[in-house]
């Protein structure tokens, strides 16, 4: 695919994540191309399994979220992320080891904390994400760095596998930071693919304390397969404000909930 037909499929795709049901007209014109490129481009999107072509127009398909490229996920809720990453960095102590999955709330966390050189120089800190692996200039910004290998998935400038999760699994740590693809309403975190999943099961299994980072858009919704119930994460950092339900929730299984933004 030419680069200028990548960008106005990425465009499409960050479109349908911000609006529920577009027109094939309505697309074309925010894209500026004919309606007939615009008929090619989302038939393409179609056979890629990224959306949906529904009554009155096409939506972005259930789990298609996960797979927008992580460029352009990273421009998703900006405000929110950043305000979380601060909130996130207030838990990290002098010479902790950390595990930082590839999320873009985790990328947020990463350029929080290069503005913080003191406490990024006492850290060891475990990625699969090269995007915050770059952050930290490779791992010459911070203590140590270890990067967990295995097959790159290009559009998400990681690398995540078999042998990634096998990799994970050697070791043990201070904090572990990850977010989530949904929080159902039964208080599951949920994931839309099994190497995910298992990722971050590993992750849970790996870490003396899991801080669990998502915002507001996340919650009230199921993926397919579950990480983990919300009763075995020790902090819950959010831009949301919980319901009284939720908070009671959360007292009855000691989990430390912090209010971003506040």
């Amino acid at each position: 695919m030419n680069s200028k037909l990548d960008k106005r499929r990425k465009e499409i795709l960050n479109i349908l994540a911000k609006v529920p049901i577009s027109s094939t007209q309505q697309l074309a014109e925010e894209t500026g191309v004919s309606n007939e490129t615009m008929r090619k481009d989302l038939d393409a999107l179609a056979d890629e399994g990224l959306i949906l072509k529904v009554h009155g127009g096409v939506a972005l398909a259930s789990g298609a979220v996960a797979e927008i490229p992580f460029d352009l996920r990273a421009t998703h809720y900006v405000t929110e992320k950043r305000a979380i990453a601060s909130s996130a960095i207030k838990l990290l102590q002098p010479k902790d080891i950390i595990i930082m999955e590839s999320c873009t709330t985790n990328l947020e966390l990463a350029k929080e904390l290069v503005l913080d050189p003191e406490l990024l120089e006492t850290l060891i800190i475990i990625t699969n994400s090269f995007a915050i692996a770059s952050t930290f200039d490779g791992g010459r910004k911070c203590k140590k760095m270890f990067f967990l290998g295995g097959w790159v998935h290009t559009q998400q400038f990681s690398c995540l596998s078999y042998q990634t999760v096998s990799l994970l699994k050697e070791f043990h740590v201070t904090k572990a930071f990850l977010s989530g693809a949904a929080l159902s309403e039964n208080y599951i975190v949920t994931g839309y693919y099994d190497e995910d999943v298992a990722f971050q099961r590993a992750l849970l299994a790996a870490t003396q304390k899991s801080i669990l980072m998502i915002d507001h858009s996340k919650f009230n919704h199921a993926a397919v397969f579950s990480v983990a119930p919300l009763a075995d994460f020790d902090y819950l950092i959010t831009d949301k404000e919980l319901s009284e339900e939720a908070l009671s929730y959360i007292n009855e299984h000691d989990i430390t909930y912090i209010r971003a933004g506040r």
